[in-house]
């Protein structure tokens, strides 16, 4: 019986000649970011070339955003082609999401292959040679690993006596290593804890039967006869919905500090008590079970403004969940949702299709944007496909106007609606949703999300370390009356003044005039 293959863990030199090589290759990428885990170069090579099939001579000479490294032994990547089309965006997304599974799927320390490694999950997988190792090279794997068997973390190799030549064996190197981890109290080992439960083995992504194959099958091969146009689509169709996974789906699970996210939900939208106690309620409740996000259809209904949106893309963020919003009062039927009828020319899946087919997982967060403001006098009711949609068990079965040949699973979308008043919802549609009612926030909560919002604009900026770490007590206070939608828009101007003036802080004479009945210089209302 032939032994497994052995792979051997990356040294730096090797690591720094195999970027370089990769540089020389795509000379584009002299002056990018380059830094991904050993083990993921060889999909990283191959997600470069891919890249370079969508990229015109105009690309090259405006050189994009390009930025790979590796986070918690995942791939994480950052392209931005410019200029790029919609089309062209939407590719390169595509790209990049496979390029990530593909890397959840090889050791990040020698790539060797592994089974079960999800691009969403919080940390990546690594082969059973190494997943008690510590580090990416080769040097730092070796040193960490003696280190770990001399504080007894790790058990220790049987080893001869003599070395293959019969030559005694140098104790110097394992009494040098023993006086190390003497030397650092972090590293002795723990005391002794006889009745210690067992560490419970890895929970199994969970996963659904999306479509029927067949189904699939036939939807193409119905479309072959077809003008080459409508055949090229339908080919197209298919070959994502393969690569995102065929008839199966992954569903997005809780982290395992999904009671801190609980947490931190409560102190950004201090005025979403209700909705993160719900929110408490589910997650506690799956994760007694495989650990999927998902809750029942929910309803907010508040005044415009107070941040019920904002709230649901907070959620699909944390939870990476894909993320969606639908602008319910611009709807004028219900393709956006369910698409459009096939015999048209231009037919197009909607929103639900697309989301779910094209992307791995089948659990994504879709807002229905002001749903109290869709017109249903028109001749097609945009509302309808929501009778089944919201429904768990006619989701089963949810087909989309444009692909008839087959039902795709849709069952396990969270859903998140929003309202000013619950008036002018149809009572079958209120019966399938939980409904909360969201209060404005009070001043001292508004209070409270301003230096939340001026935290994260600093965080996610470049000019971010120029300006103060919290705002001043004055300007909170000019801006704790405002509404929660109002506060980004006055930050950002008043940073804006402060960055003329070239003060490292915001002064209450840099916001906006907020008061003046005569004009609305930003646009919003209250």
């Amino acid at each position: 019986m032939s032994r497994p293959i052995s792979r051997r863990p990356m040294s730096r030199t090797a690591y720094q000649a195999s970027v370089a090589a990769l540089k020389t290759a795509h000379p584009w990428l002299a002056k990018q970011v380059v830094e991904p885990a050993p083990g993921h170069l060889a999909v990283l090579a191959h997600f470069v070339g891919q890249c370079e099939l969508l990229m015109k001579p105009a690309d090259y000479r405006h050189l994009p955003l390009f930025c790979a490294t590796n986070q918690r032994d995942k791939l994480s990547l950052r392209v931005e082609l410019v200029g790029a089309s919609i089309n062209k965006d939407r590719a390169l997304l595509d790209l990049i999401e496979a390029a990530r599974h593909a890397a959840q799927q090889h050791c990040p320390v020698c790539s060797a292959p592994v089974i079960g490694g999800d691009a969403n999950a919080g940390q990546g997988v690594r082969c059973k040679q190494h997943e008690a190792t510590i580090g990416l090279f080769a040097e730092d794997v070796k040193r960490n690993h003696k280190l770990a068997v001399a504080a007894g973390l790790l058990p220790a190799a049987t080893k001869p006596e003599k070395s293959v030549r019969g030559e005694p064996l140098d104790p110097s190197i394992d009494e040098a290593v023993h006086a190390l981890v003497q030397s650092s109290p972090d590293m002795k080992p723990p005391a002794a804890a006889p009745e210690q439960p067992a560490p419970q083995a890895p929970r199994a992504t969970p996963q659904i039967a999306f479509l029927d194959a067949a189904g699939l099958r036939s939807f193409v091969e119905r479309h072959r006869a077809k003008p080459d146009e409508k055949a090229k689509r339908a080919q197209y169709i298919a070959e994502r919905i393969r690569a995102a996974g065929h008839e199966r789906r992954k569903l997005g699970e809780l982290p395992d500090d999904w009671p801190q996210l609980i947490e931190d939900f409560q102190r950004d939208f201090p005025n979403f008590a209700e909705l993160a106690d719900v929110m408490h309620d589910h997650f506690a409740l799956h994760a007694m079970g495989d650990g999927r996000v998902e809750w029942s259809p929910i309803l907010l209904v508040g005044p415009a403004g107070i941040g019920k949106t904002e709230a649901a893309r907070w959620l699909a963020a944390r939870l990476s969940l894909p993320f969606r919003v639908i602008d319910m009062a611009s709807t004028q039927s219900s393709s956006p949702l369910a698409g459009s009828e096939s015999f048209w020319s231009n037919s197009e899946p909607g929103v639900v299709f697309e989301l779910l087919a094209y992307q791995p997982l089948a659990n994504p967060v879709i807002v229905l944007d002001e749903l109290d403001k869709t017109d249903q006098q028109r001749q097609y009711d945009p509302l309808a496909a929501l009778y089944t949609l919201l429904e768990p068990r006619s989701a089963r079965d949810f087909i989309d106007l444009s692909i008839r040949d087959f039902a795709i699973n849709a069952s396990h979308v969270n859903w998140v609606a929003t309202a000013n008043s619950t008036e002018g919802i149809p009572a079958p549609l209120l019966s399938r949703m939980t409904v909360l009612q969201m209060q404005a926030p009070t001043p001292e909560q508004v209070a409270h999300i301003a230096q939340q919002i001026y935290g994260r604009m600093r965080a996610e900026s470049s000019w971010g370390s120029a300006f103060a770490p919290r705002l001043d007590e004055l300007v909170v206070d000019k801006l704790k009356n405002l509404p929660p939608r109002a506060l980004g828009l006055v930050l950002k101007r008043a940073l804006g003044r402060a960055a003329r003036e070239e003060q490292d802080h915001i002064r209450v004479s840099d916001l906006p005039d907020m008061s003046s009945p005569s004009r609305n210089p930003m646009g919003f209302m209250a």
